[in-house]
């Protein structure tokens, strides 16, 4: 990142393999603020943990949101104790730049962060956004798309730790295995890669058609099973060394609702597409996850050694 008025992001070669890429930059196409009035400040999006081990008190859809991201680092640190300082971390789908800026805040002494993303509205807030890190010039953000995983530059530099939180549910499965095929090639032997996304059951994916593209406003169509993306992970190399329901389907439920009530408050008469789409699903999606029709994971995986 520089403290000029040029691009805080490099744009990488696209090879244009992924057609369902509009779709997703068409999802994230209004303004920060926008997402702001329904996400919070902070702009994390990817669920939330409510409950709180001392006493019941408010807590807002940022404190939420932080907390989640904390417990999935402390199960990768607790699934690899002996992990040192990461040496190169990856940000895949870094969006507005939340989780990016909790890991340089986390590992001030990691020399170097990448995020990734293919949403220049998002990139150019991220870049704004991470300018008070310690030493932001660690920081290098990336115009790519996940089937261009292996474009990223310094491949003699492997990643120690890779992320990619909310990032899968918007891929199609052919972009899903090319995506895990590159970091696999990109990743140190026993490094980790940390992934949060929501699932289905076998059962729901077999009853629920996926909606279709026209009407498809948060690019969430190629709905996965737990059993693709961790059978995806181990044929590529991964070993997984924690998989579970993470927030709990309380706390998902509530979650997508807090995002509802956001809505209605501040766009009571009528929202973006996207956001139209989070009032219209989220009824139905907090009771599938309490059905466990649906449901969030947490998976820690570990690159097996070549």
């Amino acid at each position: 990142m520089n403290g000029t008025d040029e691009p805080a992001y490099e744009v990488l070669p696209d090879h244009d393999r992924d057609p369902f890429r509009g779709h997703v930059v068409r999802a994230y196409a209004d303004p920060p603020g926008y997402w702001q009035k329904v996400l919070g400040e902070q702009l994390h999006f990817q669920w939330g943990v409510f409950s709180h081990p001392d006493a019941p008190r408010p807590v807002s859809l940022d404190e939420a949101g932080l907390r989640h991201l904390e417990r999935q680092l402390a199960l990768a640190t607790g699934a690899a104790p002996q992990r040192t300082t990461p040496r190169r971390i990856l940000d895949v789908g870094c969006g507005w730049g939340a989780t990016l800026k909790h890991l340089a805040q986390h590992f001030p002494d990691c020399p170097r962060l990448d995020g990734m993303n293919i949403i220049e509205e998002q990139l150019t807030h991220c870049g704004d956004f991470l300018r008070d890190v310690p030493r932001p010039d660690r920081v290098h953000l990336y115009l790519c798309d996940a089937a261009d995983i292996a474009e990223l530059p310094d491949p003699e530099q492997p990643y120690d730790l890779v992320i990619a939180r909310g990032v899968v549910t918007h891929l199609p499965p052919q972009v899903y295995e090319t995506a895990v095929d590159a970091l696999a090639q990109r990743m140190r032997p026993e490094s980790l890669l940390v992934l949060s996304e929501t699932l289905y059951s076998e059962e729901f994916l077999a009853r629920e058609p996926s909606p279709p593209s026209d009407a498809d406003h948060l690019a969430l169509g190629h709905r996965k099973s737990l059993r693709y993306v961790a059978d995806v992970l181990r044929d590529r190399g991964f070993k997984i060394l924690d998989d579970r329901v993470l927030p709990c389907p309380e706390d998902a439920a509530r979650w997508v609702l807090e995002l509802k009530s956001n809505i209605d408050v501040h766009f009571p008469e009528k929202a973006s597409p996207p956001l139209e789409a989070i009032r219209r699903m989220a009824t139905d999606l907090a009771i599938a996850l309490l059905r466990k029709e649906a449901s969030v994971h947490s998976i820690v995986g570990e690159r097996s050694p070549a």
